[in-house]
């Protein structure tokens, strides 16, 4: 039997749907946070013997934290597609360019988009028909001086006008878009920074929608509460659909805020 969470974990998980001309995408996603202590007493439940073999002895404490974090959020959004399956049944291993790639026992085309904030993660199941990608961050104000540089005066402007409020916040917005729209493209943070502008910015409650310049096909929806900001990147016709079992995005703005409650 599991351990009951420690004080100031986190754990949250939910299905999801998108549509595009009746064709249904059904995905999930998890948001998770927890001690290393708890994450690594669940390990023996949670992982499988590869898996396992990741976690080193010479893996610093943080990275072992960001790797089971990351696990636990992984497995629990693609267990609620596949809720037969044990975990140790779902492996996620790390690909040629150290990305998620995902196995499961009779199901296929299944992947997971993975991010990382301290002890906190966040993951996103989807089919590799409907890519997607997902970003989360914690704001520090030493990184305030690059997320300016990160940025073009029209984004900046832009965000300014569509969240007004702190610029740390509107800066980290802007680069969680840009990363959520990288993993999305499998490209990661290669390509130049430029290339992944961000535009047409709409305000939503707790944050915003964004279009980019240059990747017209892909919408981007983004929360903050401070600390804490996350993206979702999604094909622009994939349309979230609701009803029973299937949670809109707006889910992920109040798993946030809960979050940043713990400090």
């Amino acid at each position: 039997m599991a351990a009951p969470p420690a004080p100031g974990s986190f754990r949250r998980a939910a299905p999801f749907a998108l549509e595009v001309d009746g064709r249904r995408f059904d995905g999930a996603m998890a948001l998770v946070a927890a001690p290393l202590a708890e994450l690594e007493a669940a390990a023996p439940d949670d992982l499988a013997p590869d898996e396992a073999a990741l976690l080193t002895e010479r893996l610093a404490p943080a990275r072992r934290q960001s790797l089971l974090a990351g696990r636990r959020a992984a497995k629990d959004a693609l267990g609620l597609l596949a809720p037969e399956l044990n975990r140790r049944d779902i492996r996620v291993l790390p690909g040629l360019f150290g990305q998620p790639v995902v196995t499961m026992p009779g199901r296929a085309n299944v992947q997971v988009t993975l991010a990382h904030a301290g002890a906190a993660a966040l993951a996103l199941a989807h089919p590799e028909a409907c890519p997607m990608g997902v970003d989360l961050e914690r704001f520090v104000p030493a990184h305030l001086g690059a997320l300016r540089e990160q940025t073009t005066a029209r984004e900046r402007e832009a965000v300014r006008v569509a969240m007004p409020g702190e610029e740390g916040l509107q800066l980290l917005l802007l680069w969680s878009l840009k990363e959520a729209l990288s993993k999305a493209l499998r490209t990661g943070l290669t390509v130049p920074f430029a290339l992944l502008e961000v535009t047409h910015l709409s305000p939503v409650p707790g944050g915003l929608t964004a279009q980019f310049s240059n990747f017209v096909q892909y919408e981007g929806l983004a929360f903050a509460a401070n600390p804490f900001v996350a993206a979702v990147v999604r094909p622009r016709l994939a349309l979230w659909r609701e009803g029973k079992g299937s949670a809109l995005p707006v889910r992920l703005r109040d798993w946030l805020g809960a979050l940043a409650t713990l400090g």
